[in-house]
């Protein structure tokens, strides 16, 4: 394998176009972006993070990502928390991943082609979460030692060097994100493919070459069960379903290459959008080799399979990130006019999404200001605050998604108040909800107006609902993972009572950070008792029958199987405490309404603990 010729100094002109196209317009934090800065303010926290799970995260995920924590802590050591600090760091690493892609496929293309293919990666309108949301950076950081480890594997072999520059790029890459574990399969591929001799010589040299990548991911994995307990990374409960992910996958490929489809231009003006590209993939028959990249794109996306399932979401474009790169030499590779044409064809939606995110990132930031001023003029605490927008209208970019109780917190306020989103804790059809002038009964309620807040007035008064049972004096119930297993086995009921009323239901609401969980809960007593009663262990599981029918349903948060024992797993692993306020009413259902007769007065907490989830997975048989 020879060594290509020396770099034309006009491919530097790549990461300059690059940061150029993605340069920071007045950006604001995200969703996530809160809960990292929150949590990498202080180095102690950030240098925790390699031996221990991303964010200090008790449960749910297993990500095992310190260098972007550790970055995070290196924007607020540069900047304090500006967001154009964090997102020209995303740009930055953009813009070197473009020059790195041009430099891989030159390995394969001339000169011009790959110059090409680095420039299409670039404009990629799909790449947008990756680097317009801080948080984002956990693709394109990551992408930065993945490609430059492919790249340093390449070099090894042309020019007979040494192994420990590549073994450094996939540290920091098996240090970032998931995404690295494909990488020694990819140099496999890459050697084989520009490697001398026959098929059998040529993967004998892409073993040998790469050898130090699969010890060094051998060592890797032991490390993480050492630190996470597990291997396998990610989201719990992820669900396999290849025929949904193959659906995924073909509608992911054809978001990714035609924006149009989904940036608002239209069906016509998307099938427009896509000839340029069919175009570039009817060409590339001509040169079958050429057609390795798709095998190379799936094996690219392998880590984030389970992400096809939710295709639809523009969001989860981001993920696809770094495997792009195996797609845009195919589009590259026809000549310029193609490319011309295909850039042309992306033109406009990357303008569009740029509007979008930074009309939205205007938006944040309005709102986050006059959050502030409620904060420093002295309202009561907490702020449960309808209105704050989990995306854009467009969907593209996101808001106050996730992460909401450390708006107010440090390093963002120098004095932290506790903040709750008044809105279901997922939207859509079906969700039971709170009318527009019910709040808690603590703190203060506001509603966003215009970019402003305006206080939301008490309810109607009601008579007090009073409750006894397993409450506390300070209105706390413990639902502390021993306490539920009690209450779950029988052997210490856990019940909440309403004291001289009989009604035929409760609702309760139940206030995270995120949204309220609003949930009908039928009086569980029995038929001849004086009160009501709302026995937790049916409120979580259900009181089956033995026929396996339902006695009492689990307690749901919205029509069909949303269940609230599933729904607070979440909420208690991130959340910043996991003890959360409710609102317990009781009344009546009349049509497709519930009309309260009576409410509480006085605060209520459900004080759960870090190993909830794990007792819900215990509980519902799903781990020993």
């Amino acid at each position: 394998m020879t060594a290509p010729p020396p770099l034309p100094r006009w491919f530097l002109l790549l990461p300059l176009l690059a940061a150029l196209v993605w340069w920071p317009v007045d950006p604001f934090w995200k969703s996530d972006d809160w809960l990292a800065l929150h949590y990498a303010q202080h180095l102690s926290r950030a240098l925790a993070d390699f031996t221990g799970p991303q964010y200090g995260a008790t449960d749910v995920w297993w990500f095992y990502r310190p260098l972007i924590t550790l970055s995070f802590w290196a924007d607020q050591c540069l900047g304090g928390p500006s967001p154009f600090v964090s997102h020209l760091g995303n740009v930055l690493a953009h813009a070197a991943n473009a020059l790195l892609v041009a430099l891989l496929w030159r390995r394969f293309l001339p000169d011009g082609r790959a110059f090409a293919s680095g420039l299409l990666w670039a404009c990629m309108p799909g790449h947008q979460a990756s680097i317009v949301w801080a948080v984002g950076r956990v693709d394109s950081h990551t992408a930065v030692w993945c490609f430059a480890t492919l790249l340093l594997v390449l070099r090894r072999v042309e020019r007979r060097g040494p192994a420990w520059p590549m073994l450094v790029a996939f540290a920091g890459a098996l240090c970032s994100k998931e995404l690295a574990w494909i990488v020694p399969l990819v140099a496999v591929a890459l050697v084989a493919l520009r490697a001398e001799g026959a098929l059998a010589a040529r993967l004998r040299t892409a073993g040998r070459t790469t050898a130090p990548l699969w010890v060094l991911l051998a060592l890797h994995f032991g490390w993480r069960w050492f630190v996470l307990g597990r291997i396998v990374g990610g989201y719990d409960a992820m669900q396999f379903d290849p025929g949904t992910m193959a659906a995924g996958l073909a509608r992911t490929a054809a978001d990714l290459l035609v924006p149009m489809r989904w940036s608002g231009g239209g069906t016509a003006a998307a099938w427009l959008a896509a000839l340029p590209v069919l175009a570039a993939l009817v060409l590339a028959l001509r040169a079958p080799q050429r057609l390795v990249a798709v095998p190379l794109f799936v094996v690219a996306c392998a880590p984030m399979a389970t992400f096809l399932a939710s295709a639809d979401n523009v969001h989860n474009l981001r993920y696809w990130y770094l495997p792009t790169a195996a797609l845009v030499g195919l589009l590259a590779a026809p000549g310029r006019v193609v490319t011309a044409l295909v850039l042309t064809s992306w033109a406009w939606p990357l303008w569009q999404i740029r509007a979008d995110v930074v009309r939205a990132d205007r938006e944040s930031r309005a709102i986050d200001a006059v959050l502030q001023q409620l904060a420093d003029g002295g309202a009561a605490a907490p702020l449960f605050v309808a209105g704050l927008p989990r995306t854009n209208a467009t969907g593209t970019s996101l808001q106050f998604h996730f992460g909401i109780d450390r708006v107010l917190q440090p390093p963002f306020r120098s004095r932290g108040t506790a903040l709750f989103a008044l809105r279901p804790i997922v939207d859509g059809p079906g969700v039971f909800r709170l009318e527009p002038d019910v709040a808690p009964p603590l703190g203060s309620a506001w509603r966003i107006a215009d970019r402003a807040l305006a206080p939301i007035a008490p309810p109607p008064p009601l008579p007090e609902l009073t409750l006894d049972g397993d409450i506390g004096a300070d209105g706390v119930v413990d639902l502390s993972r021993p306490r539920l297993t009690a209450a779950v086995d029988g052997s210490r009921p856990l019940v909440l009572r309403a004291r001289g009323e009989r009604p035929a239901w409760f609702r309760l609401t139940l206030f995270t950070a995120t949204g309220y969980l609003c949930c009908l809960v039928p009086d569980h007593g029995p038929a001849d008792a004086a009160f009501g009663t709302i026995d937790l262990a049916a409120f979580f599981l259900g009181r089956p029958l033995p026929s396996g029918e339902w006695a009492v349903r689990p307690t749901t948060y919205a029509l069909g199987d949303a269940f609230v024992m599933r729904g607070l797993e979440v909420p208690t692993t991130i959340d910043l405490s996991p003890a959360f306020p409710v609102l317990l009413e009781t009344g009546a259902i009349t049509g497709d309404r519930f009309v309260a007769t009576r409410r509480t007065r006085r605060p209520v907490t459900f004080a759960f603990d870090r190993d909830y989830p794990r007792w819900v997975r215990q509980t519902l048989g799903l781990e020993r």
